[in-house]
């Protein structure tokens, strides 16, 4: 009884998409000879998805449920769909019922990556409930935290390959080198707004040794890559990315220069005055021989000079691609015209391995520097045909694609929390 009468609801026939499925209609005064053949039975609708409509849809909305039905077995619909999970506490016990035998779950070979809020890391559901699910997602290779370290995770979390730790807020970096740590085949690391401490960089323990496995950091502190770079023996990392916001930080360049060896892409952000200063006032790239990718993010008035700097103390002879991004104050954009671009010329052109060139216009909000989001744009991006620097049109805008906000992971709020001030 209760399939005939998903039916009538859920499994609108196809050749009704001329009606309006948001009002209820009765199909007896439709024409006998518009109505198709039934639809199929309701197993075309994915089971583990079926109590939730029941439960939590209006019943006027379910007939619009038609639509996702016939494109939902679609195997390129479900790999974007179940990509990335958000799960929180406010939908921790629905997710945990998709479970719930005899539930048969389908989505489980397309899941990516898993999300956790700041609320639930530390919540016994992560540590006793969530690995019981996740050892039945075989591609699962990224795991995202935001707001706090949670404590140490169950073995079935150690399939993870990459982790992102967004606004993290933590007085114990110890304990988030211990975490790290955990995870044996980690081979990239994320670390966003981390607010723990900067510039001591004497303070993790030797106890424990970064994943060996480890080949990329992107990190907005610098307090593990020292932690990385003094490991014994040292990963092999081939990509870094970092952003130094304090002249004391430059204490990182040492690290930098340990784990130059093996370095194919180094991404500098130098977010302060200060900090561009001190970078220029000496050497510090200048044992770096096969670095393949370049990117340097500065303010508007030293940008150029640092990578005039940088070509000149490293090899380029395997240099390929080169990033340069300026930091503009929104009322101050005119100033690109007065850099010294036939500088920028003669050093590009002795490069050669070059084959893309990139200028960005980074505008930053009158609250301050904030490199992951600031407004880019992309004032020329060349491939292969080197154009002269200073002929390019500063003011041809191009849409930056990489600066498009990150489309919400299933399950997830529309609004994730500020958590700048935790």
């Amino acid at each position: 009884m209760l399939h005939s009468f998903l039916r009538r609801l859920v499994c609108f026939p196809t050749g009704a998409r001329d009606y309006d499925l948001l009002e209820a209609v009765d199909p007896a005064v439709w024409p006998a000879a518009s109505l198709p053949p039934p639809a199929g039975p309701i197993t075309d609708l994915p089971p583990e998805l079926l109590h939730l409509i029941i439960e939590f849809v209006d019943p006027t909305m379910l007939a619009t449920c038609s639509l996702v039905c016939r494109r939902w077995m679609v195997d390129a619909a479900r790999k974007k769909m179940f990509a990335r999970l958000s799960i929180s506490l406010l939908n921790a016990h629905r997710f945990g019922r998709l479970f719930v035998p005899p539930a048969l779950i389908t989505f489980a070979p397309y899941v990516r990556g898993i999300e956790l809020d700041h609320k639930i890391v530390r919540d016994f559901w992560v540590s006793d409930v969530l690995p019981q699910f996740i050892v039945g997602f075989p591609h699962l290779s990224t795991l995202t935290i935001f707001g706090l370290v949670p404590n140490v995770l169950p073995s079935a979390f150690q399939v993870i390959t990459h982790l992102e730790l967004n606004y993290v807020c933590t007085s114990h970096p110890d304990r988030l080198a211990s975490f790290i740590s955990t995870f044996p085949r980690l081979e990239t690391l994320k670390l966003t707004q981390e607010r723990g401490l900067y510039f001591n960089f004497g303070v993790l323990s030797e106890m424990c040794q970064p994943p060996p496995r480890l080949r990329g950091v992107d990190l907005d502190s610098p307090l593990l890559l020292h932690w990385i770079a003094s490991a014994n023996p040292k990963p092999l990392i081939e990509s870094i990315r970092l952003e130094i916001s304090h002249p004391e930080a430059m204490m990182a360049m040492d690290s930098i220069r340990a784990l130059s060896p093996s370095l194919h892409a180094l991404d500098l952000t130098l977010s302060d005055v200060e900090v561009g200063a001190s970078f220029l006032a000496e050497n510090h790239l200048d044992v770096i021989k096969k670095l393949r990718t370049l990117r340097i993010q500065a303010d508007h008035s030293q940008a150029a000079q640092l990578l005039l700097k940088v070509l000149s103390e490293i090899d380029t002879s395997y240099l390929e691609e080169i990033s340069l991004d300026f930091a503009i104050p929104y009322l101050d954009s005119p100033v690109l015209m007065f850099l010294p671009w036939d500088e920028l010329d003669a050093s590009l052109a002795a490069l050669p391995s070059l084959r893309r060139l990139t200028v960005v216009k980074v505008l930053v909000s009158p609250h301050g520097w904030r490199s992951r989001i600031n407004q880019r744009t992309v004032l020329l991006d060349a491939v292969n045909r080197m154009p002269l620097c200073r002929d390019f049109g500063v003011g041809v805008l191009t849409p930056d694609l990489e600066s498009r906000p990150p489309s919400r992971a299933a399950g997830s709020p529309r609004d994730l929390p500020d958590l700048y001030g935790c």
